[in-house]
């Protein structure tokens, strides 16, 4: 990705992204559970506190594996997609067998039924993250509405729709990395979407009437996220 610098108050960075505390470690986003190696240079990172940079760390596992069982159709470490989620499932037998208990047959093939708490506070998590250091926008508060479903569900209507967010009424900030993006570009795809890793991570945030965050995660699963005003 494109190292672009922020020229905003610095005050905003001084709290934790996620609870709005104090804040003494730096948490990536997205978070890495989520890519391959070679991780992309220079992967956003945002102010944490070490609470919330580490109670997050088990559902984003749990999604990741979910993900990848999903594309998958089994929970076999060894026939997952990704060796990262191969190795978490061959080393957490606990994780494995909570996801084999969620999977089920059905007339369309194997299907897994998530769990939806979790999903929710990953995908807010990650639209947190992205809406400060894009946006400079601290979204700490519960968000407004968190929608998340993967996008072989969608209609070509929903499916246009989400790919294709209107434009926002405000732009960003003067000195956001949001407004950069639109004078450099760089690693943006279709002119919408921040590319962070090619099937693995893209995701969009627009000062909408607030903040909007859409993400994609390994062109499977797609969440909104948005904060109103």
């Amino acid at each position: 990705m494109i190292q672009l610098q922020t020229y905003l108050d610095e005050q905003l960075l001084a709290s934790c992204a996620f609870c709005g505390g104090e804040t003494g470690t730096r948490d990536h986003c997205p978070s890495r559970v989520l890519l391959d190696e070679p991780y992309p240079e220079n992967l956003p990172v945002v102010p944490a506190c070490s609470r919330c940079n580490v109670r997050f760390s088990g559902d984003e596992e749990y999604l990741a594996c979910l993900i990848s069982c999903v594309i998958a159709g089994s929970s076999d470490p060894s026939a997952m997609p990704r060796e990262k989620t191969r190795r978490i499932l061959a080393d957490k037998p606990a994780l494995r067998a909570r996801i084999e208990r969620s999977c089920f047959e059905s007339n369309n093939g194997v299907m897994f039924k998530p769990e939806h708490e979790r999903v929710s506070a990953i995908i807010t998590k990650l639209a947190q993250g992205h809406a400060l250091y894009e946006l400079h926008e601290p979204c700490a508060r519960p968000p407004d509405a968190v929608i998340f479903q993967p996008l072989a569900l969608m209609s070509k209507t929903e499916r246009h729709k989400f790919e294709s967010p209107e434009p926002a009424d405000f732009w960003p900030e003067v000195g956001s990395r949001a407004m950069q993006r639109l004078v450099v570009g760089g690693d943006t795809v279709h002119g919408q979407w921040i590319q962070v890793q090619p099937e693995r991570y893209r995701f969009h945030a627009s000062p909408a009437n607030g903040v909007e965050i859409r993400i994609v995660i390994h062109e499977y699963l797609a969440g909104s996220v948005r904060w109103d005003y």
